[in-house]
């Protein structure tokens, strides 16, 4: 689906930012045909059919993560309700070249995501079609906390999930729209995992995903698992960065369009 625009308080990019941007080229290119190219702040961009789907920026010396951008009118004001809200600002706003401004910042329960404010680049130009994002959700290991910080922040209220997902789940909803979602962090997880931002792909074939990644060199973290709704599994990229790739049942690909 073609995109061209992004309310506030929606998330509107991800990049994954990478220990090897040429490792991650090479992985993400073979298993979903993403192109790439570079983009004007020194980062690249992947492209589907020559449309922006996610971005990538070097990370020397870091652990690889996808990060996921919500999109704000005043990135400042952004940063200032996130440090009122009792997260932290990691990188206070800055100019990310004509596209926008961007800040970096972690929620109340440690989970990491940006502030994303347009320029001439409003966000992800394709998305919820098959090898594109589909979904963003924060997955912590308090709920309460990150609801009233994401109040405090976005505006968001929480709702439990109706989509049909066997785990306990939330959605985020702004101004009557589902923007993401939200999970506990509970005995499926390894013992010290923290609040992070998942990226979810949508894929025509899970376990076709899973064979093909092992293939370029990623890893299977678990899964696939019937989620209700359709059936995931959790990956590591080459650089271990993680994302789950998703596989909706035929009645939601079809509601999508």
């Amino acid at each position: 689906m073609r995109v061209r625009g992004y309310a506030p308080a929606t998330p509107c990019w991800t990049v994954l930012t990478s220990a090897d941007t040429a490792s991650s080229a090479d992985f993400y290119s073979g298993l979903f045909d993403w192109t790439t190219a570079p983009a004007d702040d020194g980062t690249t961009t992947f492209l589907r059919h020559g449309l922006a789907v996610a971005g990538l920026a070097a990370a020397p010396g870091r652990p690889s993560a996808w990060l996921t951008y919500v999109s704000t009118e005043d990135v400042e004001a952004t940063a200032a309700l996130v440090a009122d809200a009792g997260g932290t600002v990691l990188a206070p706003p800055a100019e990310a070249g004509t596209r926008g401004r961007s800040a970096l910042f972690a929620d109340a329960t440690g989970a990491v995501f940006g502030g994303w404010q347009r320029g001439t680049f409003a966000g992800a130009q394709v998305a919820n079609e098959s090898n594109t994002i589909c979904w963003s959700e924060v997955v912590t290991p308090d709920v309460p906390a990150a609801v009233a910080f994401y109040g405090k922040v976005f505006g968001w209220t929480e709702r439990a999930g109706s989509a049909g997902t066997h785990q306990e789940y939330h959605e985020w909803v702004a101004t009557n729209r589902v923007v993401g979602g939200m999970s506990p962090i509970g005995e499926l997880y390894p013992p010290g995992t923290p609040a992070h931002w998942r990226t979810i792909i949508l894929v025509d074939d899970c376990a076709a995903t899973v064979a093909r990644a092992a293939e370029l060199g990623g890893r299977l973290m678990a899964g696939p698992v019937d989620a209700g709704i359709g059936v995931g599994a959790f990956l590591l990229d080459p650089t271990g960065a993680a994302f789950l790739a998703f596989e909706l049942v035929p009645e939601l690909r079809e509601a999508m369009g």
